[in-house]
C-alpha cells in the first residue's frame, strides 16, 4: 500500500532517450523548506479508517554539483476501534545535475516499528540503468533505460509548462527501494498567477504557477486506474503549494504552514 511514501516526485516529459545527458546547462531549483499541514479530504467506504492528519516536511537543495532533497512524511490515522496509527516516512536523495546518478535512503515506520528500509544508488550506466542496494542480501534491480529521477522531473515538467504542453508521461524511479519504480501520467494546465496568497506564501505573490496532476501506475501490473494521484500549484522555481494527495483508502489537502528560502550556493 503506497500511501506511506510521500509520493511527492514531479514528473517530465516521455523520452527516448535520457535529454539531461545534454550539455546544456540544467534548470536551478530554488533552495527551499517547505512544511505542509495534511487534512482530511475523503474516506473510501471500505478503508477502515475515522480519521486522518498528519504533516509534511520537504527540504530542497541546489547545490552547484548535484540536488539534495529530505522529506519527511508524518500521518495520524485513527481506525473505528478508536486505535492511533502513526505512520512515519522519511527519504533523503542526491542527485547530480546531469540526471545520470542518484543516492537515496528511505525508511518506513509505523506506530514506532520499521518495517522498510532501503538505501542505494540508481545509475545510468553503458549497460543500463542499475539501483545496487547497500543491503548484501537485497538483488540488484535493472530499470528500463529510459527512467529518469526526480530531480530531472521536477526540471523537465517546469520546462514543458513553461513551453505550454500540457500531457506529459514518464517512468520514474524515486528511490522507494522495490516500489520505486512507477508509470506516470502527468496533465499540466496553463499558466496562472498568484494574485492572493496566505501570509507563509507571501514571498511566492505575484510569481507565475501551474496546476499539476499526475498519476502514479505499477509498472509491474496491467493497471486502467492509478495506484494514487497528487496535485498542486507548481511555480517556476520549483516551489510547490495546495496539495492534494489521493490514495485508494483516503485523500489529503496539504496546505502550506511555512515557506522558507535558503541562501543558495555560490558556483563558479
Amino acid at each position: 500500500m503506497k500511501w506511506s511514501k510521500v509520493a511527492f516526485t514531479l514528473v517530465g516529459i516521455g523520452l527516448t532517450g535520457i535529454a539531461s545527458f545534454s550539455s546544456a546547462a540544467p534548470l536551478q531549483l530554488a533552495s527551499h523548506q517547505a512544511v505542509y499541514d495534511l487534512r482530511l479530504e475523503e474516506l473510501g467506504e471500505n478503508s477502515g479508517i475515522e480519521g486522518v492528519r498528519g504533516r509534511i516536511v520537504m527540504k530542497v537543495e541546489q547545490q552547484c554539483d548535484g540536488l539534495i532533497v529530505n522529506q519527511r512524511m508524518v500521518l495520524e490515522m485513527v481506525n473505528y476501534e478508536g486505535n492511533v496509527i502513526v505512520s512515519d516516512y522519511s527519504q533523503s536523495t542526491w542527485e547530480d545535475n546531469a540526471g545520470k546518478m542518484m543516492r537515496f535512503d528511505m525508511s518506513n515506520m509505523l506506530n514506532g516499528q520499521m518495517i522498510e528500509k532501503y538505501s542505494g544508488i540508481a545509475e545510468h550506466r553503458e549497460n543500463g540503468t542499475i539501483v545496487e542496494f547497500s543491503d548484501p542480501d537485497q538483488p540488484d534491480m535493472e530499470l528500463p533505460s529510459d527512467v529518469i529521477f526526480p530531480g530531472e522531473h521536477t526540471r523537465m515538467v517546469l520546462k514543458a509548462a513553461a513551453a505550454g504542453k500540457n500531457l506529459l508521461s514518464a517512468k520514474v524511479y524515486d528511490g522507494n527501494g522495490e516500489d520505486g519504480l512507477s508509470d506516470t501520467l502527468a496533465v499540466i494546465g496553463k499558466a496562472q498567477t498568484l494574485l492572493n496568497s496566505p501570509d507563509a506564501e507571501g514571498e511566492l505573490k505575484g510569481r507565475a504557477f501551474w496546476p499539476l496532476q499526475i498519476s502514479f501506475f505499477d509498472l509491474r501490473q496491467q493497471q486502467t486506474e492509478p495506484d494514487y494521484k497528487i496535485a498542486m500549484k507548481i511555480f517556476g522555481n520549483g516551489v510547490a503549494t495546495d496539495l492534494f494527495l489521493d490514495y485508494s483508502d483516503f485523500s489529503l489537502r496539504g496546505d502550506v504552514a511555512e515557506l522558507t528560502f535558503l541562501t543558495p550556493e555560490k558556483c563558479s
